[in-house]
């Protein structure tokens, strides 16, 4: 898929989502005198909690199966095969996309076992276990808006920061989910890399990388403007997924939640109130539909070479993710922020979802 038809439908879903009264008057250049400075409300101290939830999942059972290569003559021994089995399921939870993680703990292997087949080692276990769930929950009621998530990569962690002030929280939520960002694609354009994808994407996907460290200064100035800190980020360490893991990945982070952001980025620039974020929206607006467009590259590339159980997986992940979307902007809450940041309200957020939907997810969703 071409950039420009992406660009175009993001363009065009921006303008069909307007009322109708509006949308004549989005095509002019008639210029409207500049807005009042919303006034700025402080919530209480971690009232509004962080960017991301971990929430503990006890009692997780699994039953693993993998093929491990060996160069000892002899079988693992019982506590090597407790370890392995241990380090397979760390990697394949927090690998995950359909379950977000952001850690393991409480391990109870109820059973490993071990056998020779070929040249490798055949290991089968049964765990116990409690999974700590990774989300990032729309603002509680009562609490600013936050920024519509993007592409985020697994195993981030992001540090609290005590609220300040409503844009502020805004910013430095900004801010932080950009700095994972530059993870992310730092992480994709090495598997790309891996799996001798087009040289294009690689190319586009490290451009993506210094993109997004520009999105996060910017962000960060934004924050440090309302004496707001960045909350510290941490990403789990770089390790080589399966090409499905990578698919799932882009075709949720990317073909869904990046997309939409980028949406809602064009419609921001449109729309935002605060003329430092709307400059700097004129910018992050276009580099994020760039984003979103070599996301959909990435799928038209990816998914032939997977099985049709392995798409079918991924189709209904991505569907999960577009009606998490439409739960993020059922509540209105912040109208102050809203137009200061010009974040659709509840109704426009709906209609630029169906556009996407009609335009782009047609043949995710029914």
């Amino acid at each position: 898929m071409s950039q420009a038809p992406i660009k175009l439908i993001l363009r065009n879903a921006v303008i069909a989502a307007l009322p109708l009264t509006l949308q004549a008057g989005c095509m002019t250049s008639t210029p409207t005198p500049p807005p009042k400075p919303p006034v700025e409300n402080k919530p209480p101290v971690d009232r509004c909690g962080p960017i991301s939830v971990n929430t503990p999942i006890p009692g997780q059972t699994d039953s693993l199966s993998e093929l491990l290569n060996s160069n000892k003559s002899a079988l693992p021994s019982k506590g090597e095969c407790v370890a392995l089995c241990e380090s397979l399921l760390v990697k394949k939870y927090q690998q995950s996309q359909r379950a977000p993680t952001a850690g393991i703990k409480d391990v109870d292997v109820n059973s490993c076992n071990t056998s020779q087949a070929g040249s490798q080692v055949k290991l089968d276990c049964d765990v116990t276990f409690t999974r700590i769930s990774v989300s990032f929950p729309p603002a509680p009621p009562g609490c600013p808006p936050r920024p519509v998530v993007g592409r985020m990569p697994a195993g981030a962690h992001f540090e609290t920061q005590e609220v300040t002030s409503e844009l502020g929280d805004y910013f430095s939520s900004m801010a932080a989910m950009e700095t994972a960002a530059v993870t992310a694609f730092r992480y994709l354009a090495r598997e790309l890399e891996a799996y001798q994808a087009p040289e294009s994407l690689i190319a586009k996907a490290r451009l993506a990388v210094s993109e997004e460290i520009d999105h996060a200064e910017m962000a960060g100035l934004l924050s440090q403007a309302y004496e707001a800190a960045v909350p510290h980020v941490e990403v789990d360490d770089f390790q080589l997924r399966s090409l499905f893991e990578v698919a799932l990945e882009n075709a949720v982070e990317g073909c869904v939640n990046e997309t939409f952001a980028a949406a809602c980025g064009l419609w921001q620039h449109q729309h935002a109130e605060l003329a430092a974020f709307k400059a700097v929206m004129a910018r992050v607006a276009e580099e994020e539909s760039g984003h979103a467009e070599l996301s959909w590259e990435i799928h038209s590339w990816i998914m032939p070479q997977l099985t049709e159980a392995q798409q079918q997986h991924i189709n209904a992940a991505q569907a999960e993710a577009i009606e998490s979307l439409y739960a993020t902007f059922r509540a209105e809450e912040s109208p102050h922020v809203r137009r200061a940041v010009g974040l659709p309200e509840s109704a426009d957020a709906m209609r630029l979802l169906g556009e996407l939907r009609g335009n782009l997810w047609q043949n995710v969703v029914a």
